[in-house]
């Protein structure tokens, strides 16, 4: 393996697990110990990591320095966005918060509005701090082509159809890094959320549209096609609509359903939110026959899955208890005669910005010593 290799692995397993160990960084990484403390070494001097204390334990021989990024050494830039706003995060080498951005688009966006804005973003980002900027993440919604940093499409922002994003950004693709917003908020709550990071969670997006992301003994499950997790289109009956045929989840189980025409403006959900919070029967019922969507997809998925964690991203979570409760039961009710018991059940950590903080830390994950 190659020095700078091992350093880009080093440095990942150090961002996971801050306060690690050399000794457990090799026996993490099943490399020499000895070769494990140069390359650690190397990055102290070049100012990438520092020793921050020493382990307290009760085993004998030399105690174990324990090891952080320095935030000094540089940022990442994360992005999100649908067809409603977009959200951008600067944060810094160990991943603190720095600055966090919320941009709200034009009814019907278009390509150019969308990347008019993450120019300007960027420029803002890079000029906000004095540190060296090492890589974009962008969380999109749609289909995407990952490697080739493509945005095949997405039906709620116009002409967003193969969209070349290190062309349009002007950014090169060992800067620029791309993944589905839905799998970038379930990175953010891998990457960021601390002591308590799991090893198998699914992440439940729900916006405009419906779509899922898996995280399975720390991989990020993409699929063959890079499809995993797109659920819109799962067929659902809804015996309150009167109708035989059955229609989408997406139809059945977003903002989307909110309206009887599927137009939902951002003054109707408020609306909707406001009724909901206020006792009115009709919403309440409504968001009823949509909470149990949620959690029969829920819990399909964790029956595939078994995860350790199921978090929950997207406008519902302004709902508060009054919605996450209602799932919480629903979805035990629906695992009731499984072998699966359900699984804790909570928002995501970092709110609406998770699939920007997600996307910040997907840049970082990749970031490779030259």
């Amino acid at each position: 393996m190659d020095p700078a290799t091992l350093e880009h692995l080093l440095i990942r397993e150090i961002r996971k697990f801050p306060g690690i160990s050399r000794r457990d960084l090799a026996d993490r990484l099943e490399v020499a110990r000895s070769t494990a403390g140069r390359r650690v070494d190397s990055m102290i001097a070049v100012g990438i990591i520092e020793e921050t204390g020493i382990e307290h334990t009760a085993e004998a021989g030399r105690p174990k320095r324990q090891l952080k990024l320095r935030g000094d050494y540089g940022t990442f830039i994360g992005f999100d966005f649908d067809a409603r706003h977009i959200y951008g995060t600067l944060i810094d080498f160990a991943q603190s918060a720095l600055e966090e951005i919320k941009i709200p688009l034009t009814t019907r966006p278009s390509k150019d509005e969308v990347i008019d804005h993450l120019k300007q973003t960027i420029d803002h980002f890079s000029h906000a701090s004095q540190l060296k900027s090492h890589g974009i993440g962008i969380g999109v919604p749609g289909i995407i082509r990952q490697q080739k940093r493509i945005a095949v499409g997405y039906p709620y922002i116009s002409d967003w159809k193969d969209v070349d994003l290190c062309g349009e950004l002007g950014v090169s693709p060992e800067l620029l890094y791309i993944e589905h917003n839905t799998k970038a908020m379930a990175l953010c709550d891998y990457w960021l959320e601390g002591p308590s990071r799991v090893e198998n969670l699914i992440c439940l997006n729900v916006r405009t549209g419906i779509s899922a992301a898996i995280i399975s003994e720390g991989h990020l499950i993409r699929g063959a096609h890079e499809l995993a997790g797109e659920i819109r289109g799962w067929s659902v009956r809804d015996a309150a609509s009167g109708s035989e045929k059955p229609a989408s989840l997406e139809d059945r189980a977003t903002v989307m359903a909110i309206s009887p025409e599927g137009l939902t403006t951002p003054e109707v959900w408020k609306q909707f939110v406001e009724r909901c919070q206020q006792g009115e029967q009709e919403a309440l019922d409504q968001l009823t026959v949509i909470v149990n969507h949620h959690s029969d997809t829920i819990a399909r998925l964790c029956l595939v899955s078994d995860p350790e964690v199921v978090v929950i991203a997207g406008v519902f979570n302004n709902l508060g208890a009054l919605y996450l409760d209602q799932v919480r039961e629903a979805t035990a009710t629906a695992l009731l005669g499984q072998f699966l018991s359900p699984p804790p059940i909570r928002f995501v950590s970092l709110g609406q910005f998770s699939g920007a903080y997600g996307a910040a830390a997907l840049a970082a994950q990749h970031f490779k010593p030259t």
